[in-house]
């Protein structure tokens, strides 16, 4: 299976106009396994956003490589790569049909109308979307346009998917439900996946290894591996191990937030 990520000695550090850099993060070392879902946590501030636009190929990194499957990842997002942002990123005055559609229409490779078609149908299905095909995004609410954009995604069947607070404006309920629904696209896509949350309940529901970043520049401090089956899903949240991860996660992240708090006073 493909999809593997290893990032090595990634570093960011951006030059500000009065000649003040900015270390952002790094230098940091991690990869992501073909089909592992890993989440990144940390304070505000720690460059968890910044480093996904690196891997992703949105953002030069000021050193260090990141490679997909062996070939280096730069200057652009490689074919293979899916990104969902927080924003909702929908086109609004497209039917949600032409919104997942479109990537296949006016992106790098050519799709015929008929597949083109039969993939707008099976990433409809997929995210329970079917009867809402031809709505717009304004018709639809915030975790069914989020929906949306996942599907879009989804349709291009990329092997790392890389998700950036996808559900952060989203209320706690629908959240879960997301969070359900996005573990099992990841099971039948078979994607890799690296997401960023600021929730601890979140990273530890859907990961299979959860990663904290201290405060800025960022560093990995802390590894956990939950050892949740495949299968998993919200009823996870009872597991007796479950507030135990959550715990060990904060006694980490904890120190590192009051630090970043303490150097944005």
């Amino acid at each position: 299976m493909a999809g593997k990520l290893v990032v090595n000695q990634l570093q960011l550090v951006y030059s500000g106009a009065d000649q003040a850099d900015t270390h952002a993060f790094g230098p940091v070392d991690f990869s992501v396994a073909p089909g592992e879902f890993v989440s990144i946590v940390g304070p505000s501030g720690c460059g968890k956003s910044s480093l996904l636009e690196c891997v992703s190929g949105l953002l030069r990194p000021t050193s260090g490589d990141v490679s997909l499957d062996g070939q280096v990842v730069r200057d652009q997002v490689p074919a293979d790569v899916g990104m969902v942002f927080q924003q909702d990123a929908s086109f609004p005055w497209l039917t949600v049909s032409d919104n997942i559609a479109f990537g296949l229409r006016y992106g790098r490779e050519s799709f015929s109308a008929e597949k083109i078609r039969l993939r707008v149908e099976e990433a409809l299905s997929l995210v329970g979307l079917t009867e809402f095909a031809q709505h717009y995004p304004s018709q639809l609410s915030g975790g069914m346009r989020q929906r949306v954009s996942m599907a879009r995604t989804l349709v291009m069947r990329p092997q790392l998917l890389l998700l950036d607070e996808p559900f952060a404006a989203l209320d706690p309920q629908t959240r879960l439900l997301m969070g359900e629904e996005l573990l099992q696209l990841w099971r039948q896509s078979g994607a890799s996946v690296l997401l960023i949350t600021h929730s601890l309940e979140e990273a530890v529901m859907l990961s299979d290894r959860v990663l904290v970043m201290s405060a800025r520049p960022g560093l990995f401090r802390r590894e956990l591996i939950t050892g949740w089956s495949p299968d998993r899903g919200a009823d996870i949240t009872t597991h007796p191990d479950f507030s135990g991860y959550i715990n060990t996660l904060w006694s980490v992240l904890r120190d590192e937030a009051i630090t970043a708090m303490r150097s944005q006073a």
